[in-house]
């Protein structure tokens, strides 16, 4: 049996680590089943969605559906194989965008691999099998790009034509380029040795970028997405626009490297290029303020941050640097070792996207699992829905016959959240509003505030209660 080296066998037992955090079920995230609903749309149709087709509310609203190629994918993803489908095409969206991570990475092997799991441990606080995966899979290229400098900006253009049709979230892009705008601008004015020939070419071509946003089925409407997104932010009961949990243990390698990278920034503020520090800074701060953003600042912070990492443990922790002769030396048992562990991890796979395992999982994150059970094969609710704001997604897969009040498409709904907020916490003539609305069936969790003020409402009948959900009828 060929024996490997210590270099082979720690990245491959690394790499073994990191496919155990990602490669999960998917079915934790309530808002990947409005996107698998809409790719399978969309495959049958053999059309792009133009207006709602899904909620009662706003019915066919125009809503660019930018990330209508993204959606295709997961659908045809899991046609192929349910659920499995699912989980590998977020393991092999998390795998490339950490394989791309560690690439851009330069330093101690040892660094860079602790790095790759660091990112991999937030990686799961995300569904990456959601076509959001491809907001960091070209956030990582483009700092890539524009850290080495090389010919490779002709190649935005290509970047931003295919980001615009798989996800609204090419504005993070821009933001890379215009930190990248900026600090050589800086450079030139203040004669820190900025090049302008370099400068000239990377604002052309990230123009040239602007022009192939546009090649979608949306056109100029797709611009707007940023701004039409920006305004969930204000909304204080979408979880991913909050302010992360910093205890939470899923965030430990962000915290980690939020810590790392405000060390580097004080003590090698001399030495870190200005592109560099407005990078950690402001995606870092962002980060703080909003959820969405930590996953960002996890895998470009690495790229960043591992040389001046390297050079730390070379000088303070020389017993931690495992130097080359040493990483070349063979493993007597490192290819049986990762032998065995890619095994469990195909073990795991299997048996972690299993129906029983999935129906776990939802029952687990609250889903209304017996509710939309009894409403599907109920004659007694009206069709007009009034439903909990995080399961609108779910219900919009399994519960097609009912149009949802609202669901994850937030930038699709804007004021429609107010009045769903007065609706569901009893408050500013929310009876009227039901009716306005005219809905007739209500789904709800039962500690909510309208749960509550219904239960002694004359004019709605409880029909079904489980743990998690309540169905009120109205009489």
């Amino acid at each position: 049996m060929p024996k490997l080296t210590l270099k082979q066998t720690l990245i491959g037992l690394t790499a073994l680590l990191v496919m155990v955090m990602v490669v999960r079920p998917q079915a934790a995230d309530f808002d990947i089943y409005w996107h698998l609903r809409s790719g399978e749309i969309m495959l049958d149709s053999s059309k792009v969605i133009t207006g709602d087709l899904f909620s009662h509310t706003l019915p066919g609203v125009l809503r660019p559906h930018h990330e209508w190629l993204g959606e295709i994918v997961m659908a045809l993803s899991y046609r192929a194989l349910s659920d499995y489908g699912l989980t590998l095409l977020a393991g092999v969206f998390s795998m490339i965008a950490l394989w791309l991570m560690y690439r851009l990475t330069t330093g101690s092997l040892g660094v860079r691999l602790l790095l790759v799991l660091l990112a991999a441990n937030v990686s799961t606080t995300t569904a990456m099998g959601r076509p959001l995966a491809w907001m960091l899979i070209f956030t990582v290229v483009l700092v890539g790009m524009v850290l080495r400098r090389g010919p490779s900006l002709r190649w935005i253009p290509v970047i931003m034509l295919a980001w615009g049709n798989l996800h609204g979230g090419w504005a993070n892009g821009f933001i890379v380029l215009g930190a990248a705008v900026f600090a050589e601008m800086v450079k030139l004015i203040f004669g820190r040795g900025g090049d302008v020939v370099w400068l000239r070419r990377l604002i052309l071509w990230s123009l040239a970028g602007v022009v192939a946003l546009t090649l979608n089925p949306y056109g100029f409407d797709q611009l707007l997405v940023p701004f039409n997104t920006l305004t969930q932010a204000a909304l204080p009961y979408i979880n991913e626009w909050l302010p992360p949990n910093l205890l939470d243990p899923t965030r430990f390698g962000y915290v980690v490297l939020l810590a790392a990278g405000a060390l580097v920034l004080i003590f090698e503020r001399r030495r870190i290029p200005l592109l560099s520090a407005l990078l950690l800074i402001g995606f870092g701060l962002w980060g703080l303020r909003t959820s969405r953003i930590v996953l960002i600042y996890t895998f470009i912070a690495p790229i960043l941050l591992a040389p001046y990492l390297s050079d730390f443990f070379r000088r303070y922790a020389p017993s931690l640097h495992l130097p080359d002769y040493r990483l070349n030396q063979p493993v007597r048992f490192g290819l049986p070792v990762i032998i065995i562990f890619g095994l469990g991890v195909i073990a795991l796979f299997i048996t972690g996207s299993r129906p029983a395992r999935i129906l776990e999982i939802q029952q687990k994150s609250e889903y209304p699992v017996g509710a939309v059970a009894f409403l599907q094969t109920s004659n007694v609710a009206e069709r007009e829905l009034f439903n909990n704001y995080n399961w609108g997604g779910y219900l919009i897969y399994s519960l097609r016959d009912y149009p949802v009040f609202i669901d994850g498409r937030g930038d699709l709904y804007q004021d429609m959240f107010f009045v769903y907020q007065r609706i569901v916490t009893a408050q500013d003539r929310w009876q009227a509003q039901l009716s306005e609305y005219g809905i007739n069936t209500i789904l709800v969790t039962p500690d909510s505030k309208l749960a509550d003020a219904l239960l002694t409402d004359p004019g709605w009948t409880l029909a079904y209660r489980e743990s998690s959900a309540v169905v009120y009828i109205r009489r």
